[in-house]
């Protein structure tokens, strides 16, 4: 059996090209929400795009493309969203930064749950496990950085260590809660609890535990 090739062919470079691959990939996620990854056809896509799968085929050689192509647009989303809520924090308090990092975590997934678990689901298959490990990389160099300023006050010696724990942690609820536990997702008590763990890790037992605020 040979190998499926999941990269795209090549990107588009102008506006009606761009306008064509992003209608493809959005047409994708429809019909993964609505069929599952296993009845995802190219021709399916290219029908609910409005194109041609002679079009589709110019840019993506397979389905395991299409997919690929989502898994790194929202690993890539994942990223920015919890850089951006760490840049807003206030970064003299190492709560606030770990409030921040926990609601960002959860909030990037309460987008699409459902899409989100087809994506990781399918990420062995489209080739991606080296992408999504280099995204957790990315997001505990993030805690890192933030966390490096208050050392002195964390409980954790090695900062490093104690962001790769924290990013773990809150990944491995996220993924169980997507996979197995959906409703939990949007739920208020999730967030207040990922960060009472967190929080209790990182500052010690005696960490403050404030009810989540509203929004």
């Amino acid at each position: 059996m040979g190998t499926v090739e999941t990269n795209p062919r090549r990107a588009p470079r102008q506006e009606r090209s761009r306008a064509t691959v992003e209608a493809i990939l959005e047409a994708t996620i429809r019909v993964l929400l609505d069929r599952g990854y296993d009845g995802l056809t190219t021709i399916a896509v290219a029908a609910r795009a409005g194109v041609s799968v002679g079009s589709l085929y110019q840019y993506f050689p397979s389905k395991e493309a299409l997919v690929a192509t989502l898994v790194e647009r929202h690993a890539a989303a994942l990223v920015a969203c919890v850089e951006g809520a760490l840049s807003a924090a206030e970064p003299a308090d190492p709560e606030a930064v770990v409030r921040a990092f926990v609601r960002a975590g959860l909030d990037a997934h309460r987008i699409s749950p459902a899409l989100h678990k087809i994506l990781v689901e399918q990420v062995p298959r489209v080739g991606r496990l080296a992408e999504v490990m280099e995204t957790s990389r990315k997001l505990a160099a993030l805690l890192e950085r933030y966390l490096a300023p208050h050392r002195a006050r964390l409980a954790v010696p090695d900062v490093r260590v104690a962001a790769f724990v924290v990013e773990t942690a809150v990944e491995a609820l996220t993924h169980r809660a997507v996979v197995e536990r959906p409703e939990l997702i949007g739920a208020a008590q999730l967030e207040a609890e990922a960060t009472a763990l967190a929080l209790a890790y990182l500052l010690g037992p005696d960490a403050p535990r404030r009810p989540r605020r509203s929004r």
